[in-house]
């Protein structure tokens, strides 16, 4: 049967009827394309074009996996032998499902900007592509953190009447990117090693303590 399979998925018409027939030997995940959004594939790099942005990966270096734009769907199949290749099935899947709902709708991650003793200033900085931290625990010089992502975007909330940050929302098309960026950002404002601190007494950082997708956290960028 496998080497039956392994002639049947020669080309994107074998696939799709093999995906049809329901034939045994094959694993398949069927996404549908929603009205508002464009997709393109080519070979095994997907862009994807939706009301919030454009998006675009390349899964050349799962090579166990096809991709095909086939109507108004999306075909992600996988010869089945066993466990093993059906995992990057999945992952290949929820990333594109993850992609167009990010062009749909933000994916959002809220900070929380705490401090007992050195109050931090929060600027963003898109000709660099920087998020900066500044007096974190007094530093002179600013932490920069670098934002993933063609169309990522940072929203800085002030405390009322200051200019000192309350607030760090991450928001983007790209789920991956909004999550990289975030635990960047995370990870960026903490003591580590012979500096570390006793977190219940120096509680400086930037938290993060709510991520999701817009719609489910109700978030507006306005």
């Amino acid at each position: 049967m496998v080497k039956n399979m392994a002639e049947l998925l020669i080309n994107e018409k074998a696939i799709i009827e093999a995906v049809k027939n329901h034939a045994l030997g094959i694993k398949y995940e069927v996404i549908e394309i929603p009205e508002n959004v464009e997709v393109k594939v080519e070979e095994k790099k997907i862009y994807i074009k939706g009301p919030k942005g454009k998006l675009e990966k390349d899964f050349s270096h799962i090579p166990t996996v096809w991709i095909i734009h086939h109507d108004n769907q999306i075909i992600v199949a996988c010869r089945a032998r066993n466990r093993k290749d059906i995992e990057p099935l999945r992952t290949v899947a929820s990333k594109i499902r993850n992609m167009i709902r990010g062009v749909q709708e933000y994916y959002v991650a809220k900070h929380k900007v705490a401090y007992a003793h050195f109050p931090m200033r929060v600027k963003v900085d898109y000709e660099r592509k920087l998020i900066l931290v500044e007096n974190w625990y007094g530093r002179i010089d600013p932490i920069k953190i670098p934002i993933f992502g063609k169309d990522t975007k940072v929203k800085v909330i002030n405390q009322p009447g200051s200019d000192i940050a309350d607030e760090v929302i991450i928001y983007g098309p790209d789920k991956d990117a909004v999550m990289l960026t975030s635990g960047r950002l995370h990870d960026a404002c903490k003591l580590r090693g012979r500096f570390r601190k006793d977190t219940r007494i120096f509680m400086d950082g930037i938290w993060r303590f709510e991520k999701g997708w817009a719609s489910d956290l109700g978030f507006s960028e306005e």
